[in-house]
């Protein structure tokens, strides 16, 4: 072959070398960018793997995840354990204030009652008159009382458990 038969196309050819030259140089940065890629990757699986094989790693996770399960059973206990003292601990007091006696003005008695989510506690009333105060302690079982129970008393008991009742339940 003779290379003047090639000079009509040298235009071609060198358009087409320019061509493949282009095509050449976009494969070489997609595969930069592809390796830069993959050795993030492999740099990251060599810290998972220089730290620990991955049967370590697994284990690990597992003793992690029962950890957490044990704590949260912990706490769970821990919550319920508080819900009970809570249910002992006296609710929202109920007071009313009242004239004991015609003949004092104001209304200075009252009667107060503290009571927990059981309705056990104690209702205190305090009675004032113009010569002297006094005052009672009337231990309640139950929303009951062994002692004989003044109206003012069994109101602010009534009270007292009609707030128990409105209370939201607790989530177990």
């Amino acid at each position: 072959m003779n290379l003047a038969s090639l000079q009509p196309y040298t235009l071609d050819i060198a358009l087409a070398s320019g061509a493949v030259a282009i095509i050449c140089f976009i494969l070489a940065v997609s595969s930069l960018a592809r390796a830069s890629s993959l050795r993030r990757k492999l740099n990251r699986l060599r810290e998972i793997s220089s730290a620990a094989d991955l049967e370590q790693v697994f284990t690990e996770t597992k003793d992690a995840v029962q950890s957490l399960q044990a704590q949260l059973d912990a706490a769970k206990v821990h919550i319920s354990q508080l819900e009970k003292a809570l249910n002992k601990k006296v609710s929202t007091p109920v007071i009313r204030r009242y004239n004991a006696f015609s003949e004092v003005g104001s209304d200075l008695s009252y009667s107060v009652a503290f009571l927990d989510d059981q309705g056990d506690g104690v209702v205190l009333t305090s009675i004032y008159g113009r010569e002297d105060c006094v005052t009672y302690g009337k231990p309640i079982e139950a929303g009951e009382s062994p002692y004989l129970l003044t109206e003012e008393e069994q109101s602010v008991i009534s009270g007292a458990m009609g707030t128990l009742e409105r209370q939201p339940a607790r989530i177990s």
